[in-house]
């Protein structure tokens, strides 16, 4: 099987489907795909069904599914073959066997989603057509506002249900794949091909001109081929594109922006070499900033190597265009990911460099957060005098911003220092100030801010159980929010933390509201 690349080049051919479905699971897993994404994109490429496709996205085999069912259930007589497997898979066809409900319901602790994905067919039900089951008043985007929403997780529903198409993308794109397979059923081959060569096209553009006016396009194109035409509204149409990258990434997670950033990152590497001298480095520090997000991005996919090249990167061209806000931005990326790696001092020096470039600017907010990040490293390093006299300078530097806005931390503000703080505090052995400090920051968090409220929320939880008197009802609700958080917004760095917090809940596993949080994970698939 030989499939043609984007430059018109024959690819390497695949010797077997085994081959074929090895690169499409590495491809679409190093974008951060999801097991249920894998099996949709395999259900349409090969035109199987959703059991074959979860078992391929999976890369089982019939046999290797028997084993792991026969290990998990021992008392199953007789033992489950790859025959048995080959029917269930096979029907409605003829020469296949419907599986029962208990069938699915244990295929789908194999494949790790629910027993409904593994049947095919159209979805009836109320929320399908536009409706929620939960409570509330109704959106244009068919998602329930709550009420009242007063609490962390009706702030974040009400927050999704105004964004629309963010909470729905997922549904409306597996409603798209249905139907343009249906649709393609009926349409002669000839046409499907011709049809399907226009749309690749298309589509291979599609990120670099996300969500520009026809005009813009049009202007982006002519650049792309001239990049001596590189002008200022080119610029502003891809920082445009880079601040809806950014805003998705805050509600949705990494992956939801990924492929667009990479995108628009080659994008303003191919403008640079011949870009007029007078855009050349407004341009340096837009690709500047691509690499630091790309860098965020895959950091916050647990790719710390990547993301450890894409910020130094960033530093070397922000620095090449002298531009002193964004260099220190990017310092405060280093210092977070090497304290997420636990390199504590590394975390300091950066912090350090970070908070001396940004006392040479005027922004107050990124002065701030220089002050967050060091104070961060220093508690994991043990150093409290030193941590707990960063966190009073970057309050002192948030208050002197006042209602100053900030270009780059647009999303620091007074929640999310309390939110570093309770880390802070965590590190240094103050269970309970930390769960005061983290209570403070979940009420302070905007909505739109998902990962960053959850993590917090997450805090909270641990604390609670660390405290001298455990909270255990308290920190088990705690995490159960969290998970409720981490099922809209599916960062890396969150679900595994998330995992570490369950892991707290441990001593107190045979409470009913630590089983419950259990029964939560495995309901938002997130176990």
């Amino acid at each position: 099987m030989i499939r043609k690349g984007r430059e018109g080049h024959m690819d390497k051919p695949f010797r077997s489907r085994r081959g074929e479905l090895a690169a499409l699971r590495t491809e679409l897993s190093a974008k951060g795909a999801t097991v249920r994404q894998i099996a949709s994109a395999i259900a349409v490429r090969l035109n199987v069904n959703s059991r074959v496709a979860f078992r391929y996205a999976l890369g089982l085999t019939q046999q290797q599914v028997a084993d792991q069912w026969n290990e998990l259930w021992p008392e199953s007589a007789p033992p489950l073959s790859h025959k048995q497997v080959s029917y269930w898979e096979a029907w409605p066809a003829p020469s296949g066997r419907a599986p029962t409900p208990a069938v699915l319901d244990r295929l789908a602790q194999l494949y790790r989603c629910r027993a409904a994905d593994l049947l095919d067919g159209a979805d009836y039900s109320e929320d399908a057509g536009g409706r929620s089951l939960t409570s509330g008043g109704p959106t244009a985007a068919g998602v329930m506002v709550p009420a009242e929403p007063s609490d962390v997780l009706g702030r974040v529903d009400a927050f999704l249900a105004r964004s629309g198409l963010l909470v729905t993308r997922e549904s409306d794109y597996n409603q798209l794949v249905k139907d343009l397979t249906e649709w393609a059923l009926r349409m002669q081959r000839r046409d499907i091909l011709q049809w399907l060569s226009v749309a690749a096209a298309a589509a291979a553009a599609a990120p670099i001109l996300d969500g520009l006016e026809p005009s813009e396009q049009q202007r982006v194109t002519e650049a792309l081929v001239a990049p001596g035409r590189v002008d200022a509204s080119v610029i502003d149409h891809i920082t445009a594109v880079l601040w809806r990258c950014m805003r998705q990434d805050d509600s949705l997670g990494p992956q939801a922006a990924l492929d667009t950033v990479l995108a628009q990152r080659s994008l303003a590497r191919m403008l640079l070499p011949d870009a007029p001298a007078g855009m050349r480095t407004r341009l340096l520090s837009l690709y500047a900033n691509l690499s630091r997000f790309a860098g965020w991005l895959a950091f916050d996919l647990s790719n710390f190597d990547a993301a450890a090249d894409y910020y130094e990167t960033a530093r070397a061209a922000a620095h090449e265009a002298h531009d002193t806000e964004l260099g220190a931005f990017v310092l405060c990326n280093m210092s977070h990911l090497a304290s997420w790696r636990g390199q504590a001092r590394i975390g300091v020096d950066h912090a350090l460099a970070a908070q001396g470039w940004a006392m040479q600017t005027g922004d107050g907010r990124l002065q701030a957060y220089a002050f967050d990040v060091g104070a961060r490293a220093l508690a994991m390093d043990g150093q409290q005098r030193a941590a707990l006299v960063s966190l009073d300078r970057a309050q002192d530097a948030l208050v002197r911003s006042g209602e100053q806005r900030s270009e780059l931390v647009y999303f620091f503000d007074a929640g999310q220092l309390g939110s570093t703080e309770s880390v802070c505090h965590l590190y240094l052995g103050n269970a309970e100030e930390a769960a005061r400090l983290a209570e403070r920051a979940v009420d302070g968090i905007d909505a739109s801010f998902v990962r960053n409220l959850a993590l917090a929320t997450l805090r909270l939880g641990i604390a609670r159980l660390r405290s001298a008197k455990p909270d255990v009802a308290g920190g088990a609700q705690a995490i159960a929010d969290t998970a409720r958080l981490a099922a809209h917004n599916r960062s890396a760095r969150l679900v595994q933390r998330l995992h570490n917090g369950v892991r707290e809940l441990e001593s107190w596993r045979d409470e009913p509201e630590v089983k419950a949080v259990h029964e939560q994970l495995a309901s938002y698939r997130l176990v």
